[in-house]
């Protein structure tokens, strides 16, 4: 898709995928599953009812369907922490490397 046509907000090197599925995550010795709400080549959106610290290093997964497709599995970098509601947070993930299975 050429840039020219996408609405000025679209305007990246990757487009964002929407998406609602769950996703693990492990930060440290820490593990739990959220939700990621959408998917780019450069990132990850996810909300979560745990706020990470800025800089943060995790690793996530994302279990897809069928007996054929692997997991996609990747590192990142916490950049983004904003709050959603009393007990909720979207946190923005840099993606570092996608690894294979």
């Amino acid at each position: 898709m050429v840039s020219e046509h996408r609405a000025y907000n679209e305007k990246r090197n990757f487009i964002r995928m929407k998406i609602n599925t769950p996703v693990e995550i492990e930060a440290g010795n820490e593990k739990f599953v959220a939700r990621c709400k959408d998917l780019s080549g450069s990132g990850v959106l996810i909300q979560t009812d745990r706020a990470l610290a800025l800089g943060t290093m995790v690793e996530i997964r994302i279990e897809q369907d069928g007996d054929k497709h692997q997991p996609f599995r990747a590192s990142g970098e916490i950049v983004r922490v904003d709050p959603v509601n009393p007990s909720g947070f979207i946190l923005g993930l840099s993606l570092t490397a996608i690894h294979d299975e």
